[in-house]
């Protein structure tokens, strides 16, 4: 682990800049003949309503400035860049459905996006069987780069083991050895609580309980008079979405944040917003944050504000930004790849390493999970008292390399499809 350091800037890629220098780049000219070509087509599963509404229209923001951006420089492939959207509503069925019509009817050539892990694994799945490339942006199981992997999917969120890396020896060390577990009834929650239990055995804490949340619940009254009875130290709340939102809410009118300290392993920028000021409390991880000062980050965050003026939330957050690099950085496979070829664009995926991703540090795409690894940042969610503005909500305290946190292949429970056994898509 290592304490955030003076920043020391690199040289920007400046694909991500095309937005602002579209007429250089390529052009009327050469946008009207990208304009006569028959656009590459992706299909966007985000939801925007149900449990990760906000999360998932951050998710699509990110998704469509990418997209803006490579159309303002001439497309791909001197072809338009077309989104196709429909709400997944949170709900895996909706989801599949959805996503099955944009392969079957729509043509689409490829998928991004995903908030759930119980959305992400079964699109998994459905994209495999048909040998479309699915980008999961924001879905952190460790299951979709397990056991359930897939040879046309790829993962750009960090996972829980990655969380649970980066978080157990902060919490060992500076919050307490007994620990409590809230655990959300589905695959995202259970595998977070797994990766956690883990990390607690490595840095000789003690479980003195689990809790688990079924799906919907809403009161929370029964967890909170057993947090204050059994007295951990450290709270590891695996919760997310609404209910998430809805724990901390209830929490903070209870005073549980008195009771012990709470650690919140993911905790997604939007949903930290929606709970307003007073009710955020406690200690996180996040894949990123705009206040960084990183090579691009600023600018990015120029470009996002500027493009998103007027929207539930105008800054980039931890999962706007995966949205972004996750589809930039398909499009810039396909690009590689000169083809929209499934088994070519895959190919040209695996292995890439992405230097401009507003970070100290690069990412990889790594070749047998087919997991994003990168650095994660520790952070606090501040007092009111400490807050310039109303997105003013956090301090990133620590960060952590890649190499430190990502699972060794030696571990991996992930076994890729041959090409020779996945569908072709596209030409």
């Amino acid at each position: 682990m290592r304490i955030l350091e003076p920043v020391r800037r690199r040289t920007f890629l400046k694909v991500g800049l095309a937005a602002s220098a579209g007429a250089a780049l390529g052009g009327p000219r050469r946008w009207a003949h990208a304009q006569a070509r028959p656009p590459i087509v992706i299909g966007l599963t985000c939801d925007a309503s149900g449990s990760f509404a906000d999360s998932g229209q951050a998710d699509r923001r990110g998704i469509l400035l990418a997209v803006e951006e490579l159309n303002a420089a001439g497309g791909v492939l001197g072809r338009p860049v077309e989104p196709r959207w429909q709400d997944t509503a949170s709900d895996p069925a909706v989801a599949v459905r959805v996503a099955q019509q944009m392969i079957e009817r729509d043509r689409v050539d490829f998928i991004v996006g995903a908030l759930s892990s119980a959305i992400a694994a079964p699109l998994s799945e459905l994209a495999q069987r048909h040998g479309v490339v699915y980008c999961n942006t924001n879905s952190s199981s460790d299951t979709v780069t397990g056991e359930r992997c897939q040879r046309t999917s790829f993962a750009f969120d960090a996972n829980n083991a990655m969380f649970a890396a980066a978080l157990g020896p902060l919490v060992g060390q500076h919050l307490g050895k007994r620990w409590l577990f809230l655990t959300h009834d589905h695959a995202w929650g259970k595998a977070a609580t797994a990766a956690a239990r883990e990390a607690m055995r490595k840095v000789g804490a003690e479980e003195i309980g689990e809790l688990v949340i079924p799906a919907g619940t809403r009161d929370f009254s029964v967890q909170l008079l057993r947090v204050r009875g059994v007295k951990p130290q450290v709270v590891v709340a695996n919760v997310a979405g609404v209910e998430q939102t809805t724990l901390r809410e209830q929490a903070a009118g209870f005073e549980s944040d008195r009771d012990a300290h709470w650690l919140f392993p993911h905790q997604d920028f939007p949903d930290l917003l929606a709970l307003g000021p007073r009710r955020s409390f406690g200690y996180f991880i996040t894949t990123w944050h705009h206040t960084l000062g990183e090579a691009g980050a600023r600018e990015f965050v120029h470009r996002f504000r500027r493009r998103w003026a007027g929207a539930p939330i105008e800054v980039p957050d931890n999962v706007s930004c995966n949205g972004y690099v996750a589809t930039r950085e398909l499009l810039r496979a396909v690009e590689r790849a000169g083809s929209t070829k499934s088994h070519d664009v895959i190919a040209r995926l695996e292995g890439a390493v992405i230097r401009d991703n507003f970070r100290k540090y690069p990412s990889v795409v790594r070749e047998w999970d087919h997991l994003v690894g990168q650095m994660l940042y520790l952070a606090r969610c501040k007092k009111v008292s400490e807050m310039k503005d109303r997105y003013d909500r956090v301090e990133l305290v620590a960060d952590v390399p890649p190499e430190q946190i990502s699972p060794p292949r030696e571990v991996s429970k992930c076994k890729l499809q041959p090409l020779t056994d996945t569908p072709i898509r596209g030409g």
